[in-house]
């Protein structure tokens, strides 16, 4: 079958292969892929590495083949590859990593869904009584960010969210941000708290400043460190709150106490019923994903791109 596989000397650090199909193991079910999403982060990695790895996490498309439990052959479903084997015509996956998709959820917006949409839903639930509470998502314009503000909007916060540019500004408000603030070193965003929650994927500068406008039973949860920068605090902050807290996210970790079946299924019905809304920036057929994760790597456009395979 094709497959994209990893190659830093390539555009977008991805190369088309020919490789073996997956083999089933115990309570696996086999996915025809029709669509699949990019993550910067996957992206990143894929520069930095070694060759010909896999690479992958999120797909959407039809079950082939399933053990007797599994959805039947023909379901539409949604997964997420924890093994990163995804960019390819097929994959293999766990029941427990996959959801089905309801009549009338899009497959190209439910492929979006699995690393970005649970990694914002579980940073969120971090936070403790955020209903008319300030919570600040950082790289709001992003696919974790742009379902964080999406998300923390439904569960009754305040949202502030930050952006680099003026631009950003109008699309991060239609997802729901009360306030956007265009700030790149922490001043104005620190002014701006103090915040009952911080969600923040850039560990930077700006995070080291933000983090000390927290409240005092603050939480900060910080999903990733795309800016490569040192996260500076002062203890004095940490001693004086007494109980706020700094925590990392880890998406696998995670799913040990959520099943990522659940959780899909979560964001799922909020789809259905249009409670929320997925916006894909860019949607492209096979041949135009090392084109579109060059894009995405050199920040061309915000949110989500989706790979077509088949309509």
């Amino acid at each position: 079958m094709k497959a994209y596989l990893t190659d830093p000397t390539a555009p977008g650090g991805i190369r088309e292969k020919t490789v073996p199909s997956p083999v089933l193991e115990t309570n696996q079910a086999l996915i025809e892929v029709t669509h699949f999403s990019l993550n910067r982060g996957e992206l990143n990695s894929a520069m930095q590495g070694p060759a010909d790895r896999t690479i992958g996490w999120d797909v959407a498309g039809t079950v082939l083949q399933a053990p007797p439990n599994g959805p039947p052959v023909g379901s539409r479903v949604v997964a997420f590859s924890r093994a990163s084997r995804g960019w390819a015509e097929q994959v293999a996956v766990p029941l427990n990593d996959l959801a089905l998709l309801p009549d009338s959820v899009e497959a190209a917006t439910a492929a979006s869904l699995p690393v970005a949409a649970l990694t914002a839903l579980y940073s969120l639930e971090r936070g403790e009584r955020i209903l008319g509470s300030k919570v600040l998502v950082t790289g709001a314009t992003g696919g974790v960010g742009n379902f964080a503000v999406a998300l923390a909007r439904l569960m009754g916060a305040e949202v502030i969210a930050q952006v680099r540019r003026p631009d950003q500004v109008e699309s991060v408000r239609r997802l729901g941000a009360d306030t956007v603030i265009v700030d790149d070193q922490g001043d104005l965003l620190s002014a701006s708290g103090p915040y009952r929650l911080i969600v923040d994927g850039l560990g930077s500068r700006l995070t080291s400043k933000v983090i000390h406008s927290l409240s005092p039973d603050g939480i900060a949860v910080i999903y990733g460190v795309s800016d490569r920068q040192t996260l500076e605090i002062q203890p004095g902050f940490l001693l004086g709150s007494g109980t706020g807290r700094i925590e990392g996210f880890n998406l696998y970790r995670q799913s040990e106490i959520e099943s990522i079946s659940r959780g899909l299924s979560r964001l799922l019905n909020l789809m259905a019923c249009e409670k929320l809304k997925v916006a894909v920036d860019r949607e492209v057929g096979w041949e135009g994903a090392p084109q579109v994760a060059r894009e995405l790597l050199d920040r061309k456009f915000s949110g989500k791109a989706v790979v077509r395979l088949k309509s």
